[in-house]
């Protein structure tokens, strides 16, 4: 069984190390600088509303998940900045409990809805634990 447990600044080096090993696989194929990678976790972890939570199987984190809440006129929601799962535990559902109990942990707090974009190589696995594509639209501009 996974369950969630918050970061906080010493999980940094942890997580950074993680990202890139995990980011190195396909089908990403990213060579992460482990300084550059522990910036993002920083940045992650910076900020009244930010979350991070590393995902534990007995003690030992094989994951991590950062987002933010985001709050909006009608409601708050949790944007997902970064999930990401170790190789070793990867396809055999650490993800999908660690989605399900941030939902949990997040209803707790009224918040009403988890968004995120990710690459259409992942669809499958979000559309599996319950996310429909929304009528908002990714955009992007080279500058």
């Amino acid at each position: 069984m996974i369950f969630l447990q918050k970061c906080s600044k010493t999980d940094i080096p942890a997580a950074a190390q993680m990202m890139c090993t995990v980011y190195a696989e396909p089908p990403w194929s990213e060579k992460w600088q482990l300084d550059r990678a522990e910036k993002r976790i920083t940045a992650f972890l910076s900020g009244d509303y930010r979350r991070g939570y590393a995902l534990i199987l007995e003690r030992d984190p094989i994951g991590y998940l950062f987002g933010r809440i985001d709050l909006t006129a009608k409601s708050d929601i949790f944007y997902v900045d970064e999930i990401f799962v170790h190789p070793r535990y990867q396809r055999k559902g650490s993800g999908s409990m660690a989605m399900v109990q941030l939902a949990q942990e997040l209803k707790k707090e009224g918040i009403s809805r988890i968004e995120l974009h990710t690459i259409s190589e992942d669809i499958s696995f979000y559309e599996k634990n319950g996310f429909v594509k929304s009528s908002y639209r990714y955009l992007e501009k080279k500058i």
